[in-house]
């Protein structure tokens, strides 16, 4: 790109000259990197530059790069250079059209044009103007058509807007003459004198086959065979394209009408839909015009018909005005004559209906117009005699030959009689519907003169079919749903009844829609005619397919309980409320070593059999299931326990049971029933184990102690060969913890439950051995402890008793110089409260632990050093204290100030 001549002088401003490179980089950029033209114009209005799509743009405008700027673009650009402003204007070069955007260089006194095509936007804005222009002339026709009073000035009224919006020249009329020509009836682009022409039907080929076509025939621009220069039309011999289409229909063709051109070469398929249209509307018109002629021949015989109609009938308008009604119309319901009714509306006649009958009629004829379809509907009129009747309202809404809806036509069915017999009978149905619905009942009345059946009741909640499959079955149809294997005495049970007149009973199985079968039981009766012979069947069927099923099941329940008793190795039992026997079988003999009989006699009680000791668990279960309904399980709920009973030769057995309440539909307890079987084998088995368990443990505690002595016993022997005081106290404070674990181990050897050890005889055991290991000048020093028997699980106290001996340990050393007297408390409390309503304990709650156990620790010694944070300590000993705190899920916090106070909270976690 090159610079203009001012650029770049002596007198120039260096960020100026910046400037203006900066912008002319950008602009190089921009240049190169348009998709669209885009030009370069100088201040004198020269093209300094183009690019390829620039370059066509001005080859279209006949100019090229280096001259003056095009006309249509020159005087926006220099305005735009010397205001120093953007513009914004569209271009139209050769076939497309161009938005075109000028922007001001001022540092390089130029101007860049870009220009971005729009040529289908335009088409399609210039396409949509079209339909609405043309939408808007089809809508002034159609006004036209319904307010000129005759045809032939709709058509000298709506052929120029039809020229018009087409950009046409030629627009005609030709009316079908019954000898088969053509009369021109009116034109816009002709001359005068062609309107009455007469065109004969060997000259006028196009409109003939138009007429008989019925579609629109198009006049290409060569076909001078069918224009209209053979139809002796001076005008049509520059005519180059046309179009005529047909008015009316083929069955009654008016004519035709057409459109012509002297420039327009071809007529788009928008074109012809909207000429299409005009037909249309022009053809509406055509045949409103007869109807109208022909509605005003009837309307004199249609109110002599309204008349004769043996029910009130009315018709009204759009407004709610009367337009009439037949004479009983407006005695019966008005009370009042035609006349006065004609012309007025339902608030006019206020006095004749009342105002909440008003208000409905008048919402739903509003209802009527929305939709404009027909309306039906029930309900009571007040009438002129002062009697509520019940009427059906047929209602149409009537549209006029452009289908406008124009008004509605009423007509009232006196149903009041009707009314009252259905509703009688309603009840009546409905009462013996409800009876056969609920009960499951099908209810047939079987015509055997043409076999047609009809089914009340049940039938499709039974069968599956739907009322219009049920009544497409005759009798014949029913007879194929029965069960083969029950076919055979169905049918004979049919004929004994035909031949003697007997009623029907049988059971069979009846097939649904689905396949499946049902058990129904058959009741029925058979009817004669007036010849003695048997012309109809009633009666009813039942389901008693859950009947069946339930005896079919309890049959094999039955067969199962036997093959069960027969096999089980147990007892089975079945006891009342009071827990008296009722039922007992099965293996009684191996189990107690008596008899059922001795059971069943009385001499035996089966509850004395059970060890004293285990009696109170029996109790407890007794309890549940019958007298404490807070404590009873649900219904029909399976308890199990195990307890000992004492044979007849005196030895003993475990027994499992297993019981359960069953009970009446109200809730309660009917009987109890269960069965027992003999668990000893399992039970000595777990006995055992559980010895060798313990044993094994034991031996294990042992173990670890006796190591753990060694262990100490090689720690001081090990502190004896060193000299350096630090490392003999480490080795000797190593020595301690090693100490109070094996302890804790010969606490665990002791007791009964290898898992636990009673802390408190432990933590008596370890300050023992802590004090005498410091006995040298702590004899003031006096150690409080207020432990209880505890439990805690050995994870938890072996990390606690090693807490304790560091605290003791730090106490006994720092705490209390040689000489000092002072005391050392530790307590040991589960963390409780009193509940505020009941009084009974409940655990204490904390943030970090919702229950447990708190230990207390503290000395009255000397201070501990403010400057010391415990938690973050260098010493070895408070490092191992938080750390096992922690390995314990515990929290620890320190009390300073005349006595140091450790409080510790954990759970145990056994």
């Amino acid at each position: 790109m090159s610079r203009e001549s001012g650029y770049g002088g002596p007198n120039i401003n260096r960020n100026d000259i910046k400037g203006a490179e900066n912008e002319e980089n950008w602009m190089a950029e921009f240049l190169l990197n348009s998709p669209g033209p885009v030009l370069r114009i100088g201040s004198e209005g020269t093209v300094l530059y183009a690019n390829k799509a620039g370059e066509s743009l001005l080859e279209a405008l006949k100019s090229q790069v280096g001259e003056k700027a095009p006309a249509e673009i020159l005087k926006t650009a220099r305005r735009v250079a010397v205001k120093n402003i953007f513009e914004q204007t569209e271009l139209k070069a050769g076939e497309k059209t161009y938005s075109i955007v000028f922007t001001p260089l001022l540092a390089c006194k130029s101007v860049i044009m870009s220009a971005f095509e729009i040529t289908s936007c335009k088409q399609t804005e210039e396409k949509l103007l079209l339909r609405k222009r043309e939408y808007e002339v089809l809508s002034q026709i159609s006004g036209l058509s319904l307010k000129v009073p005759d045809f032939q000035s709709l058509l000298d009224q709506a052929l120029p807007l039809v020229a018009a919006t087409l950009g046409i020249e030629y627009c005609c009329v030709l009316k079908l003459l019954p000898d088969g020509n053509f009369i021109f009836e009116t034109g816009t682009g002709w001359k005068p004198e062609n309107t009455g022409r007469i065109i004969k039907k060997d000259l006028a080929s196009r409109a003939g086959y138009t007429v008989l076509s019925g579609r629109p025939i198009l006049l290409e621009k060569l076909d001078k065979k069918n224009s209209f220069s053979a139809m002796g039309l001076e005008e049509s011999l520059s005519i180059i394209s046309g179009i005529s289409l047909l008015l009316g229909s083929i069955e009654k063709p008016y004519g035709m009408l057409t459109a012509h051109s002297t420039r327009k070469e071809k007529f788009t398929e928008e074109d012809t839909r909207f000429l299409n249209a005009v037909a249309i509307i022009l053809s509406f018109t055509i045949q409103r015009n007869k109807v109208e002629d022909t509605l005003r021949e009837k309307v004199y015989f249609l109110e002599t018909l309204l008349d004769t109609i043996p029910t009130p009938v009315y018709y009204k308008d759009r407004k709610g005005y009367y337009q009439g009604c037949n004479e009983l119309f407006a005695r019966m319901i008005l009370g009042s004559s035609k006349e006065k009714v004609t012309g007025h509306t339902i608030d006019e006649l206020s006095e004749a209906i009342p105002s909440e009958l008003s208000e409905f009629y008048t919402s739903m004829d509003r209802q009527l117009f929305q939709k404009g379809r027909s309306q039906v509907y029930e309900t009571k009129v007040l009438c002129s005699d002062g009697i509520k009747r019940d009427f059906i309202f047929n209602k149409v809404a009537y549209k006029s030959f452009c289908g406008n809806i124009e008004g509605l036509l009423g007509v009232m069915l006196d149903i009041t009689g009707r009314k009252k017999t259905e509703e009688k009978l309603q009840k009546s149905e409905e009462r013996y519907r409800l009876i056969a619905e609920q009960t499951g009942q099908m209810i047939y009345d079987i015509d055997l003169k043409n076999g047609r059946v009809e089914w009340a009741g049940a039938v499709t909640e039974l069968t599956g079919y739907s009322s219009k499959e049920i009544e497409n079955l005759d009798f014949y149809d029913w007879l194929e749903h029965i069960h083969p294997e029950d076919y055979e005495n169905v049918q004979q049970s049919l004929k004994n009844c035909w031949n003697t007149g007997d009623k029907f009973s049988e059971e069979f199985r009846l097939k649904r829609k689905d396949g499946g079968y049902f058990f129904v039981k058959n009741k029925g009766v058979c009817l004669r005619d007036e010849e003695d012979c048997i012309c109809r069947a009633l009666g009813v069927m039942v389901d008693v397919t859950a009947i069946k099923q339930s005896s079919i099941k309890l049959r094999e329940s039955e067969e199962l309980y036997r093959s069960f008793l027969q096999n089980f190795k147990g007892i089975s039992f079945k006891l009342n409320r009071n827990f008296d026997l009722l039922l007992l079988e099965g293996a009684l003999d191996e189990i107690t070593g008596y008899t059922e009989e001795e059971f069943i006699s009385g001499r035996i009680k089966f509850f004395n059999l059970i060890v004293p000791e285990d009696r109170p668990l029996l109790y407890m279960i007794q309890s549940k299931l019958i007298y404490s309904p807070a404590l009873s399980p649900s219904p029909n709920s399976i308890m199990e326990y195990d307890y000992r009973l004492r044979r007849k030769d005196g030895s003993i057995r475990w027994v499992h049971e297993l019981i359960h309440n069953v009970c009446s539909t109200s809730g309660e307890t009917a009987f109890i029933q269960g069965y027992a079987y003999d668990i000893t084998p399992r039970k000595i088995a777990e006995e055992t184990l559980k010895k060798a368990e313990k044993i094994g443990m034991r031996e294990i505690h042992h173990r670890i102690k006796n190591n753990l002595q060694i262990v100490s016993s090689l720690l001081s022997l090990q502190a004896d060969k060193f000299k350096d005081k630090e490392v003999i106290e480490a080795f000797r404070e190593s020595e301690k913890r090693v100490v109070s674990m094996s302890i804790i181990h010969e606490e665990l050897y002791k007791s009964k439950d290898a898992a636990s050890v009673d802390f408190a005889a432990y933590l008596n055991k370890l300050t023992a051995e802590i004090l005498h290991s410091y006995r040298v000048g702590n004899e003031e020093i006096k150690l409080v402890l207020e432990v209880d028997s505890t439990l805690l699980g050995v994870d938890t106290a072996i990390p606690l008793g090693i807490i304790i001996n560091e605290l003791f340990s730090n106490s006994l050393k720092y705490a209390f110089p040689k000489g000092m007297e002072g005391k050392i408390r530790i307590s040991l409390s589960r963390n409780e409260v009193e509940c505020e309503k009941t009084g009974e304990a409940t655990e204490k709650k904390f943030p970090e632990l919702p229950s447990g156990f708190t230990l207390v620790y503290s000395d009255n010694g000397a201070r501990f050093p403010e400057e010391v944070d415990f938690k973050n300590s260098k010493t070895l000993g408070l490092q191992l204290v938080n750390a096992l705190v922690e390995q314990i899920n515990g929290t620890i916090e320190l009390e300073k100030g005349n006595k140091t106070k450790y409080t510790i909270r954990f759970e145990d976690k056994r």
